[in-house]
């Protein structure tokens, strides 16, 4: 099985489908297995989909704006993630 040092290694290109379908195989299982990969490969998704969505105008490097957009986004994906997670939504099912 792999380790948690091998999976965030591979993380990247398994988000990327860049890896074989056994170790993709090996990769699933330990991310079952271990809440802290599957928190650190959560975390690189929402990082990298953050990191596509951030627009920047005329070319300039505008670190206030990126940092603002970045909590809003943040604060967008936490709020999607809490109201799937609601006491109200796990009664509906």
């Amino acid at each position: 099985m792999l380790s948690c040092k091998q999976v965030a290694s591979l993380a990247s290109q398994y988000l990327d489908k860049d890896t074989s379908t056994p170790l993709n195989w090996q990769i699933r299982l330990h991310l079952l297995m271990c809440a802290n990969c599957r928190r650190f490969v959560r975390h690189l998704k929402i990082t990298r989909t953050l990191a596509k969505n951030i627009e920047l105008t005329d070319n300039a490097i505008d670190t206030e704006t990126i940092w603002k957009h970045l909590q809003e986004k943040i604060q967008q994906e936490k709020s999607k993630n809490e109201n799937n997670h609601s006491p109200e939504n796990k009664s509906q099912e």
